[in-house]
């Protein structure tokens, strides 16, 4: 498993890299010009090891500009993983055209299942991504395309990142150079003092040196492997420019971790950030574990609106004007401070996922998959704007690695009437304001269940089926504790449910939780975490 992580590099690295970014992207044109046909993805996807190999071989370096050899290679390899992605891209659109019916998540969940049973394992987000262009393309033109060129357009990048894995290694390397001891990287990397090099001076060497963070420190002591660093360009929201050495470690992976038939099932929700249960193929271990967001969703949405406010303001004058910079700057500040927050909501909201998962002993979190949540048209803005926000996306990506680091899995699970369908009976439920309004209303945060009169908050009847789907269960879930039948959950009003507010330092939640976890937990973990 490889961990990344970004170092930030002295300020006088950055029109150096500048100048590399500007000729890696002439480097991505010319290759893509040259490969943007069905014989070119074909020969990227069919061509083993190294993209930079192939490429080497039919393509000369530009004859305007001076490249090291090295320097050459190592862009041609970063130019080749794009082409790689849209050859993966291509292949995918070949196997989903036979299955597409007009509806983009039921051809890639048909596929989806054809592919895992010959033990192919592609991940279905992806699966999903190219059906909706399909599905977007057949709405826009009343027919499907012809081939994977009607569909998608030669890639344009706009940016460019610098992998220096075809070098000679840290201390032989031509293009960078590096040692570590444990807590410093040192090293010098190679790069152009003017954006169009004539020749070989024109190239020099730049020292660097950087302190690395402390998990980095953790993984290297604990075995860890350095590995060949990318380079790139980062504009922060103020507009400036920053030198990043993306550190890349390689890590050995835990033993799969927990019991095997056991999971915390994850829904998103829309007036909760998520609900999560402990589920098992033998029923419901535990209650549900709410995440509440209002308060930091609210702020956001003021940060949001007072940068709509600045920029119209920055937009009545002149640009690069004086007053326009200081709106600029304040728009900028803003921007920080919403990211700041949603990084920090994503953090420990994903800690506290993973402590749950190991505290129960889960060998899988099943989170449902993220793409079938972004806005719909005839949605307010707003909702628009909440429901495609980031701060899923980026809980999503910090949930796997954590999880991965201990040992327990992440799944996303194909959606499908997880909030409509009982998870007692298995019957089609209804979506109802409140207990006591049973008049069925689409948004509405309560389920209820006609048939079985079953009734919970709609997100925790999400989360028990997103559980029942990762593990394929065909019948209905019983709330068992301790290998024994317990009395049915109480739903209304969930008394029992645990609740937590967002930003809160972990531990503490648990502590304030404690009497309602020690009836759950082994008494082994309870240690662990207090």
């Amino acid at each position: 498993m490889i961990l990344t992580t970004g170092l930030r590099l002295p300020d006088e690295l950055v029109g150096p890299l500048k100048n590399l970014t500007a000729l890696g992207l002439k480097v991505q044109e010319q290759v893509l010009a040259t490969y943007w046909s069905p014989e070119g993805l074909e020969a990227v996807a069919s061509s083993p090891g190294k993209a930079w190999k192939l490429l080497g071989t039919q393509l000369s370096r530009p004859q305007d500009v001076y490249i090291p050899s090295r320097a050459w290679r190592c862009i041609l390899e970063s130019a080749g993983r794009v082409l790689r992605s849209m050859a993966e891209r291509k292949r995918l659109f070949e196997l989903l055209l036979p299955h597409f019916n007009g509806k983009a998540k039921d051809a890639a969940r048909e596929l989806y299942g054809l592919l895992k049973k010959e033990g192919e394992g592609e991940k279905f987000g992806y699966l999903f991504n190219v059906a909706e262009a399909i599905a977007n393309f057949y709405a826009e033109h009343g027919k499907l395309p012809e081939n994977f060129f009607d569909l998608q357009k030669k890639p344009e990048p706009k940016k460019f990142t610098f992998t220096t894995s075809p070098d000679d290694g840290p201390e032989k390397g031509q293009v960078i150079r590096y040692e570590c001891d444990g807590r410093v990287l040192r090293g010098k990397v190679k790069l152009p003092t003017c954006p169009e090099p004539r020749k070989e001076e024109d190239w020099q060497w730049f020292s660097f040196e950087a302190e690395l963070p402390e998990e980095l420190r953790e993984k290297l002591a604990q075995g860890g492997k350095l590995c060949a660093p990318d380079l790139r360009l980062k504009v922060k929201p103020s507009g400036k420019l920053i030198a990043l050495l993306d550190i890349k470690v390689e890590v050995p992976e835990d033993e799969p971790s927990g019991e095997g038939d056991r999971a915390l099932g994850v829904d998103w929700g829309l007036r909760k950030l998520v609900t999560g249960t402990v589920v098992s193929k033998k029923g419901q271990l535990t209650p549900p574990f709410f995440v509440f967001w209002q308060a930091l969703k609210d702020k956001l949405f003021r940060i949001r609106e007072e940068i709509s406010r600045l920029q119209k303001i920055r937009d009545r004058y002149e640009k690069k004007s004086p007053e326009w910079k200081k709106y600029n700057r304040m728009m900028a500040s803003a921007w920080q401070k919403y990211h700041r927050i949603q990084h920090q909501l994503a953090h420990q909201v994903s800690s506290l996922l993973v402590l749950l998962a190991g505290a129960f002993g889960c060998r899988y979190v099943f989170v449902e998959w993220l793409l079938t949540l972004r806005g719909e048209k005839g949605r307010s803005k707003d909702l628009n704007w909440w429901v495609t926000t980031t701060v899923r996306g980026l809980l999503f990506r910090l949930l796997r690695y954590k999880a991965r680091l201990l040992g327990i899995r992440v799944v996303p699970v194909p959606p499908g009437g997880t909030s409509t369908v009982c998870p007692r009976c298995l019957k089609r439920g209804k979506r109802v304001k409140s207990p006591g309004e049973p008049e069925e209303k689409d948004s509405g945060s309560w389920f209820v269940c006609p048939s079985c009169g079953y009734s919970a908050d709609r997100d925790y009847v999400g989360s028990l089926n997103v559980g029942r789907t990762g593990f394929k269960l065909k019948r209905p879930l019983t709330y068992t504790v301790c290998q024994a039948a317990a009395e049915p959950f109480p739903s209304q009003g969930a008394p029992r449910a645990m609740t937590f507010t967002t930003l809160g330092y972990i531990k503490s939640v648990f502590v304030a939780n404690f009497n309602a976890l020690i009836r759950l937990l082994d008494p082994a973990v309870l240690p662990s975490i207090t």
